[in-house]
């Protein structure tokens, strides 16, 4: 029951990102995202209150696109490969299907919300999956073990999201997932070899 909740609720999720994307938010109504997402009046609102409980679900888009990698993944790559791979694909999608302005707007709401910050929450599938993937990596040697878990997956995060507030800030002009790929095998060297 757990899993049919959360895909139904990843659905409107999905639907709503969607149609804020080629639609705008403004251009975006409820009843659209209950017919794209094929769900009915009632199961929109038991998730949430109104579209503008949606612009707080980025967290949840985030972590729907991890399950999603979460089982194409090859288990045997490295965990330097892996996190390459993981950020490529999730700055993928948030250039080609989230709007650069709500990004913007969500991650300025972020900082002065008086209610949960749900892209710092350790809960999510991102955390839970990036803390494995680092734990294993530093238990095995492939990462220094001069840094904790904790430390190395702060520092992994921290870079994603400053990356998205830079690409945002700048107004979407130069590719995310390009310039990542570009700088990400920096970071993880110092992984490898020490911070």
């Amino acid at each position: 029951m757990p899993r049919k909740r959360s895909s139904t609720k990843s659905r409107i999720v999905k639907a709503a990102w969607n149609l804020f994307y080629k639609k705008g938010y403004d251009g975006t109504t409820v009843e659209d995202i209950i017919a794209l997402s094929k769900t009915s009046k009632g199961t929109f609102y038991h998730y949430f209150k109104g579209k503008e409980a949606l612009l707080n679900s980025i967290s949840d888009l985030f972590d729907s696109k991890y399950e999603e990698l979460r089982s194409e993944i090859d288990p045997n790559l490295s965990a330097y490969n892996t996190l390459l791979y993981l950020n490529r694909e999730l700055f993928h999608m948030i250039e080609t299907s989230i709007d650069v302005n709500l990004i913007a707007f969500l991650y300025s709401s972020q900082l002065i919300t008086k209610d949960h910050r749900s892209l710092l929450d350790e809960n999510r599938l991102y955390f839970m999956w990036l803390r494995e993937i680092i734990s294993k990596a530093v238990e095995s040697g492939e990462f220094s073990p001069d840094s904790s878990t904790d430390e190395l997956l702060k520092l992994y995060a921290m870079y994603e999201r400053s990356m998205i507030y830079d690409w945002a800030l700048c107004k979407g002009t130069y590719s995310l997932s390009q310039y990542s790929s570009r700088l990400l095998p920096h970071m993880l060297d110092t992984f490898i070899h020490g911070i």
